[in-house]
């Protein structure tokens, strides 16, 4: 049941804050998030090769896996360099 606010004591809040590294989220998605993303990329430069006559999603899709690509190697990186894991 949820703490009722003291009406003495309107003014002052009734929950404090508390930061991501009280739950145990550290800002990474883990292994499993970087595979999930090669195969989105994987996945986005199939779908590119069709055979429609109409290819006016070509840029966008290109741009969405080139998008992909750059923030996964960008990952790929800043781990490699990190001062820990």
């Amino acid at each position: 049941m949820a703490e009722r606010a003291d009406p003495q004591h309107s003014d002052t809040p009734t929950h404090r804050h508390e930061r991501p590294e009280d739950w145990g989220w550290h800002a990474s998605f883990g292994k499993w998030a970087r595979i999930g993303g090669w195969l989105a990329v994987a996945f986005l430069v199939v779908n590119n090769v069709t055979t429609y006559y109409n290819t006016a999603h070509a840029p966008w899709l290109f741009g969405i896996t080139a998008l992909l690509v750059y923030l996964l190697v960008r990952d790929h990186f800043r781990r490699k360099n990190a001062w820990r894991n």
